[in-house]
């Protein structure tokens, strides 16, 4: 479930243009469950994956 946060929040930054705060808001949405934190945690992980920074390697 974890990726799929941070898939979801990767969609939204690059895909959709979501300013960071907008994507933390919109991810309550999705899965609402997830406390302010956790959302700002995936958000940060997703940012640097759509930035090149933190991208696994194949």
């Amino acid at each position: 479930m974890e990726s799929q946060i941070v898939h979801k929040a990767a969609f939204l930054l690059h895909d959709c243009n979501e300013p960071e705060q907008v994507v933390v808001e919109r991810l309550k949405e999705y899965f609402p469950s997830l406390s302010l934190t956790e959302r700002e945690r995936y958000v940060s992980e997703a940012w640097d994956q759509v930035h090149g920074q933190g991208v696994p390697e194949a």
